[in-house]
């Protein structure tokens, strides 16, 4: 996964993962590296069905978008709360922060992002604002140097690709399109189903780990 390119995952790939709490499992789209049990950061989509604590992730930086369901109330403990829903369906904070959720409306569905801090550095790790998209026709999408990129697919299909000549990948609902950190470039996405596709994009870096020895 470390080497610059563009990589189609499809959702039947995604791997079932246990909550750290014991309370609920969520689908991995991907991790860096892949099979560590730390990991630089890790890409997943959980479903929520019933009120109850987040898993706490110290030394970690996290997002997270509503792609299902109305309503999702975060409420970080010391630090406020989020409520996100269809007008505003993302949010940023802080991994080791005592979080807890309610479903008012009932079951959702939430894509998460978690990138470890690494020590105070240069450069320090970074979540770009969560971004959702409506897809009409087409869109170009400017992905700066040095980010990892992921693009879900939430409803519809979409062909993707990273240079006007290179060949254009498909993707359907629940397909990501993973891009590794590179020089900057621009994402070409083009709806090719019969009506908009809706896309979540995230971009982000990872903190680095301090030097052994």
């Amino acid at each position: 996964m470390r080497s610059a390119g563009l990589k189609v995952l499809k959702h039947q790939s995604y791997r079932c993962m246990r909550w750290r709490n014991g309370r609920g499992s969520t689908l991995e789209i991907a991790r860096d590296p892949p099979t560590a049990e730390a990991f630089a950061w890790r890409l997943s989509l959980a479903d929520i069905e019933r009120d109850g604590e987040f898993s706490a992730y110290p030394g970690y930086r996290r997002a997270l978008v509503l792609v299902a369901g109305t309503r999702l109330e975060l409420r970080f403990r010391g630090h406020g709360r989020a409520l996100l829903n269809t007008a505003r369906p993302g949010t940023r904070f802080d991994g080791e922060w005592k979080t807890s959720c309610a479903i008012p409306d009932g079951r959702c569905t939430d894509l998460s992002l978690i990138v470890r801090k690494g020590p105070p550095s240069r450069p320090p790790s970074a979540i770009r604002a969560p971004a959702v998209l409506r897809l009409d026709s087409t869109r170009r999408v400017v992905l700066s140097k040095d980010l990892w990129g992921a693009v879900l697919v939430l409803g519809g299909s979409v062909a993707v690709g990273d240079s006007i000549r290179a060949r254009k990948r498909t993707l359907r609902a629940r397909d990501t399109v993973l891009l590794s950190p590179g020089a900057a470039r621009t994402l070409r996405l083009h709806n090719i189903g019969p009506s908009a596709a809706r896309l979540v994009i995230l971009r982000w870096r990872a903190g680095r780990e301090c030097p052994q020895g």
